[in-house]
Formats: C-alpha cells, sequence, structure tokens
C-alpha cells in the first residue's frame, strides 16, 4: 500500500482535466485526494486533433461517445492527408487502419512496395477500407464482424475549448477538487521537493506528488530548477502555429488536411459547427505577418483573432523530476503534423500510474519513468520528422534546410533498412504501428531499392488479380457507409 495521499495538478488546460479523472479513476479504492489548481495561461489554441489512443482512455474514463461528440462540437477522424510535402500537386493518405491482409505472413505493405521498385502502382488506398470512407466522405465505427469491418480505428477533431469544459465537468463528476484561487507560487522543502503551492488568496495546498500540466510555462518544473532538455530544433525548426476559426466545409470527410509551405506547414479541420485552420512554421524563414497571409491565402474564409502559440521543439531530460511530472508542453514541445500531443500526455499519465511511487521519494520509479517515457517521446519525434525526410522533395530553402541536418540514429536506421530492402525496423515502445510507417514511407513515395529475398520469393507468386475482390469489397462497404456529417449530428443511426 502506498503513503502517497495527495496528488496536486497544476494546469488549466485539457491535458490537466485528464489527468485528474484518470488518477482519480485509477486510485480510486485508495481514496487519493486530486486536487486541480487552475492557471491563468492564455488560450493559444483553438482546435486539435488526436489519434485514436483517445478513445481507449475515454472509454477508461466511462465517457459515453455519442454525449462527448455532441457536447463538444467534434467530429471523427479517420485519416490524415498530406498535401504538397513532394511539389505542387502531390497528395497521400495516412489512414487509421490496416492496409490489405495478410499474406502467409509477410504484411501487405511489402507487395506494394515490391510494385513500386518495378515502377508499378503502389498505393495503399484501394486496399484500406479507413480510406476508402475518408475520400468519400463517410464513417461508421468499425466493427468485429468481419476482418475488414474491424480492420481501422479513429480518432477525433476537437474544439479546445469545449473539451477542456467537457473533461473539467466529467473529472468534478468523479470527485476530483478544484481550487476557486488561482497558483500564486511554488513552496519548496528543504530537500529541493515541492512541499506546497501557495493560491492567489493565500491559502496553501500541500501534496505528496505535483503534475505540471501548465504547459510551456511549466511553473512546477521551472521552480525546480529542471532545466535540462534535449532539444530538437536541428531537425525541426518550426517554432510557431497561427489558428483561427473557418467556415464550415460542406460534407465534411473524416480526415485532417495539412498542405505545405514555403516555411512550413497549413492545417485544416472539421467540426459540427465550422472548421478550424492554422499554420505551423519557422520564424527563422518567414514573418509572423507573412505566415498569417499564406493562412489566408490557402484556407479562404478563416476569421477571429488569430491564437499564437509558439513553442521549441524538444523534450526535458527528467520528465519525473522529485515529486513533480511534466505532463503535456511542460514535458514535451512538438508540432502537431503526428497529432500526438494528448497521445503523449496520456501516455505520461499510464505510465505514471503504473509506475505509482509507494512513498514520497520514489527515485527508483522517477528513473523509470524517464527512460520509458524519454524513448517514447523520442519515437513520436521521429515519426513527425520522417514526414519531412523520408521523401519530402519540395524545393526551397526551409525544406533544404531540414534535409540537411543529419537524421536521428533510430530514424536513419529505419529509413536505410526501408530504402534497402522493404522492411521496416519496429523499436520498443513505438506510439505508431508498422503500418503507420508503411502508409507515410509509400505515400511519400519512398521506394526500396530492393526486396528482402525471403518476402520477394513469396510476393512474385502473387497475383494482382487475386486483390480484386478485396478492392471491390472495399468500394461496396465504404458506399454503405453514413455521409460523415450525417453520423455525426444523428441524421444517420449512430
Amino acid at each position: 500500500m502506498t503513503n502517497v495521499k495527495r496528488v496536486v495538478i497544476v494546469g488549466g488546460g485539457s491535458e490537466a482535466w485528464l489527468a485528474a479523472a484518470a488518477l482519480q479513476v485509477a486510485f480510486k479504492h485508495l481514496k487519493l485526494d486530486v486536487c486541480v489548481v487552475e492557471t491563468d495561461a492564455a488560450r493559444d489554441v483553438i482546435g486539435r486533433w488526436t489519434l485514436p489512443s483517445s478513445r481507449g482512455i475515454h472509454g477508461l474514463l466511462g465517457v459515453k461517445e455519442v454525449d462527448f461528440v455532441r457536447a463538444t462540437n467534434a467530429t471523427f477522424k479517420l485519416a490524415t492527408e498530406h498535401r504538397g510535402w513532394q511539389g505542387e500537386g502531390s497528395r497521400y493518405l495516412h489512414a487509421h487502419g490496416e492496409i490489405g491482409s495478410d499474406l502467409s505472413g509477410t504484411p501487405f505493405y511489402r507487395y506494394l512496395a515490391m510494385q513500386a521498385t518495378m515502377g508499378r502502382e503502389a498505393d495503399p488506398e484501394p486496399y484500406s477500407l479507413a480510406a476508402a470512407a475518408a475520400r468519400r466522405g463517410r464513417f461508421a465505427r468499425p466493427i468485429a464482424k468481419t476482418a475488414l469491418t474491424s480492420s481501422f480505428t479513429y480518432g477525433y477533431h476537437l474544439d479546445d475549448a469545449a473539451y477542456r469544459a467537457y473533461l473539467q465537468a466529467h473529472a468534478l463528476k468523479l470527485g476530483v477538487r478544484r481550487m476557486e484561487s488561482a497558483m500564486r507560487e511554488v513552496v519548496l522543502a528543504s530537500d529541493g521537493r515541492i512541499a506546497s503551492v501557495t493560491l492567489q488568496d493565500g491559502a496553501s495546498l500541500e501534496g505528496d506528488y505535483f503534475l505540471d500540466c501548465s504547459g510551456r510555462a511549466a511553473v512546477l518544473m521551472q521552480a525546480l530548477s529542471n532545466a535540462a532538455r534535449e532539444d530538437w530544433r536541428e531537425w525541426l525548426p518550426n517554432d510557431r502555429m497561427i489558428s483561427m476559426s473557418a467556415p464550415g466545409i460542406a460534407d465534411a470527410p473524416a480526415l485532417t488536411r495539412t498542405i505545405a509551405s514555403d516555411a512550413g506547414w497549413c492545417w485544416c479541420m472539421p467540426l459540427v459547427r465550422g472548421s478550424v485552420a492554422g499554420i505551423v512554421y519557422s520564424s527563422a524563414f518567414t514573418s509572423d505577418d507573412a505566415a498569417l497571409d499564406r493562412l489566408r491565402a490557402t484556407i479562404p474564409g478563416v476569421s477571429g483573432e488569430p491564437l499564437m502559440r509558439t513553442f521549441a521543439s524538444g523534450r526535458r531530460k527528467y520528465l519525473w523530476y522529485r515529486n513533480c511530472i511534466a505532463v503535456g508542453a511542460s514535458g514535451v514541445e512538438l508540432e502537431p503534423l503526428a497529432g500526438a500531443d494528448l497521445h503523449l500526455a496520456q501516455l505520461g499519465l499510464a505510465t505514471f500510474i503504473e509506475l505509482f511511487p509507494l512513498d514520497g521519494v520514489g527515485a527508483i520509479e522517477a528513473a523509470e519513468y524517464n527512460r520509458l517515457m524519454g524513448e517514447q517521446a523520442d519515437l513520436v519525434r521521429d515519426f513527425t520528422l520522417a514526414h519531412y525526410r523520408a521523401n519530402a522533395t519540395r524545393q526551397g530553402d526551409y525544406w533544404e534546410a531540414i534535409r540537411r541536418a543529419s537524421l536521428p540514429e533510430r530514424l536513419a536506421q529505419k529509413l536505410d533498412l526501408f530504402r534497402a530492402n522493404g522492411r521496416i525496423r519496429m523499436f520498443d515502445h513505438e506510439s505508431f504501428e508498422e503500418t503507420d510507417w508503411a502508409w507515410v514511407l509509400l505515400g511519400s513515395g519512398c521506394i526500396p531499392q530492393a526486396i528482402e529475398l525471403h518476402s520477394k520469393t513469396h510476393l512474385e507468386a502473387v497475383s494482382p488479380e487475386r486483390f480484386a475482390p478485396l478492392r471491390a469489397s472495399i468500394e461496396r462497404l465504404a458506399a454503405t457507409m453514413p455521409r460523415h456529417m450525417d453520423f455525426v449530428t444523428g441524421r444517420s443511426p449512430a
């Protein structure tokens, strides 16, 4: 049994309330006192997209999807479409679903990779139900009836303010406490750990452990002088994001769209009411005004006050330091290309719950937490960087500067191996599966020089006509799904 009884969470965003609800549910039997002290950080994002892992944590927290979608202006996300990353006119999908079906132990993507080596069509989309539905503006939940109908999953597009309010109400209903007064200062004990936080009304709030969910300000970690940091800006120079409201998208598909630009990339995602658009860019290659002009030219109709978010790609070396754990942007800062910001926060929470300390010291647990979360964050960085380096042939100073940097070792190994023989090497603790990597590598036109002999011998005997029934079944199933926005708004059975 642990002697940790009080956990204080500092922050006012979605990550803070997600953390509070998760701890309350996980340790309900211990009667853990979970308290949130909201910070005054300015809102810096209007909307966000998530990975399918959000479905998992929602289920654990008892969130009913129908209620959640209705309350938060959310839509579903089957895929991301990347436009212009290989030059003007190029595009490809990364769908949240399988590609084809296993070929006697050989992943289907290797068959497509072999076709690419012979100069033939290697597009994964015709072999994916998620991709077919996303392209056609269709959506339905996966069902376990057949291998094909269970071959995909989905994430969400979220109105961030509505999502935060929903999580707050849910956490309070679970029994989480919320302090009405904001934080004024952090009080350290003689051993350098956090003893308490002082509130604006003068009250003191003690805790055994503290979660820093205050975003880039990292008010708790900064008070601990936890400055050691892994800097990723050599590979990922983007340091700004502007987001704005945009008009609704007629018959909006269940996908996020990114559009490469001269110094970064624009994005657009649908909500039930309206949409949200933005631009992620490097201030070293363009000005804020020029970036805003680019956004307005790329996504016509954006309106309202632009929200600016600044960040510096990288992570803290110690995400668990003394009795404080950095969750979200207080620990890891990364552009949202992969939609993994909430995912990394969820991983941090799940790992903290698994390693929950038996006492107030927790040094052994902290070391293991830092190892695991450091590896997971680095691998998400590598997946993000792969979009720029797998085969992003777009020209310009910005793109050429990214290509000149030496790759992180594990990403270099992964790309070298795929280019040599079509295999995708997977490391421990990867958030993105082998199929996710195949979507990006094949979609971006990264063609292997050859296919490993064992797979090639097996695949050469496979006739392309064998897959005609699979393609036909995918087309038929996608066509029978409801329109995405009809499904979201309840005009079709949910």
